[in-house]
């Protein structure tokens, strides 16, 4: 439900893409992008690339609700199909931006297909997401779902009020000009024989619906990986000993900054170190059990379990040697950010939704002297993970306590650490 809220706010809609278009068009004439020109159109497809991975994490999170078979309410499937059918239809939509910029301009097409490391975009990206877009399947099985959509429509208006999908229901309901504008491209395509064959061998149910709707979005969890690493998930090295060593270590206000070696979002964010987060302690949160680590990740800014935060691969904690009253301030400032969405635009002058070094940044800027500097990036101001550690490291009031990378067997602390993150 977070993922999706932060999406929907988040997402350009097409009004907002007047420049892009306005510069495609010159661009077609012209026969190339000026730069200013080509930074604007990277910044748009590197946020829709960001909004579509999260999206996808959305459809692979509800995806074991397809295959439950016990205990699973007429209500808890409708649920199911709530979250499913509005990121698939979010997933579509944004695509179809892109796609419009593109659409009768090869020299668009061609400058989306180009590889671009400033902004994560890897070769022929453009090809893939028009592939998909375009797929007479995925048109069918849209339609599929927009049949038991409308079908159930009633009992999904009903679901308003509902403590768990409530706030999705109008992102839904809204989505319905976009939903009755593919209807009408899949029944003008002629594909009448094909559509009432495939009607036939699948009556809509909740399953078949379900299913449908993550074939959509590619169905596996595994495209939410980075396939340069492989086929196979690779098993996550901070475990056992690891954890428990650095879990008796940690001290309120240590920032945490953390990476997977197969994550999709290694593609897209610069250098080795893509994310960071804070680590309060238990006391803050009042609850051992509600968790001691504020963290910013697609469902939004909320406070979790250390060995959630530390399900990765690598990771280094920076600390500050400052007093305790700092360090109170600090983590009163990270808990005040509890409940925020996700902001997928990076965009750190904003402070209604955060990522996850912007959480960082606004617990830890303008105390004991620590001030750190926002870069701008495709006119966005924002503070990458990588320069969060060589800035706190700069500042001379941080110091690498502990250190656990892809190659170590266990963790160092103090001199060997700095040693190790250095190298």
């Amino acid at each position: 439900m977070r993922i999706l809220q932060a999406v929907a706010e988040g997402m350009p809609r097409a009004e907002d893409l007047t420049q892009e278009l306005t510069d495609a068009d010159a661009a077609q004439e012209r026969g190339y992008y000026l730069p200013d020109e080509d930074d604007r159109l990277r910044d748009v497809f590197a946020r829709y690339l960001e909004i579509r991975e999260a999206l996808k994490m959305a459809l692979a999170r509800v995806e074991p609700w397809v295959d439950k078979k016990d205990g699973l309410s007429a209500e808890d499937r409708l649920r199911a199909f709530v979250i499913g059918f509005t990121a698939a239809c979010l997933l579509l939509r944004s695509g179809s931006y892109v796609i419009k910029i593109a659409e009768g301009r090869p020299v668009v097409a061609q400058k989306l297909d180009e590889a671009e490391p400033r902004f994560g975009i890897a070769r022929k990206s453009f090809t893939e997401i028009y592939r998909a877009q375009s797929s007479v399947q995925r048109m069918l099985k849209f339609y599929m779902a927009w049949r038991f959509y409308d079908e159930y429509r009633s009992n999904i208006i009903a679901m308003s009020d509902d403590e768990w999908i409530g706030p999705v229901v109008p992102l839904l309901v809204a989505e319905e000009p976009f939903m009755e504008r593919r209807k009408l491209e899949y029944l003008a395509k002629r594909f009448r024989y094909r559509l009432h064959s495939f009607i036939r061998r699948n009556r809509s149910g909740f399953k078949n619906t379900m299913f449908h709707i993550l074939a959509i979005g590619g169905r596996t969890v595994s495209e939410l990986r980075d396939p340069l690493t492989g086929l196979v998930a690779m098993p996550k090295r901070v475990l056992g000993e690891p954890l428990e060593a650095i879990r008796s270590f940690l001290k309120p206000g240590d920032i945490i900054v953390t990476r997977h070696r197969d994550a999709l979002t290694n593609v897209f964010l610069p250098g080795f170190w893509p994310h960071a987060a804070l680590y309060v302690g238990t006391q803050a949160a009042g609850d051992a059990e509600s968790g001691n680590v504020v963290e910013a990740k697609k469902d939004g800014v909320l406070l979790r379990k250390l060995d959630e935060t530390l399900k990765v691969d690598s990771f280094v904690v920076l600390r500050a040697d400052v007093d305790e009253e700092v360090l109170g301030e600090v983590v009163s400032r990270a808990m005040s950010h509890v409940g925020k969405l996700f902001d997928f635009s990076f965009d750190f002058r904003q402070s209604d939704r955060l990522a996850c070094t912007a959480l960082v940044y606004r617990s830890w800027h303008g105390l004991a002297g620590m001030e750190f500097k926002l870069g701008e990036q495709a006119g966005r101001f924002c503070l990458p993970a990588e320069d969060l550690i060589d800035q706190t490291l700069g500042s001379g009031l941080f110091r690498a306590v502990a250190f656990f990378g892809e190659t170590c067997e266990k963790v160092s602390f103090e001199q060997a650490a700095a040693s190790k993150l250095k190298r």
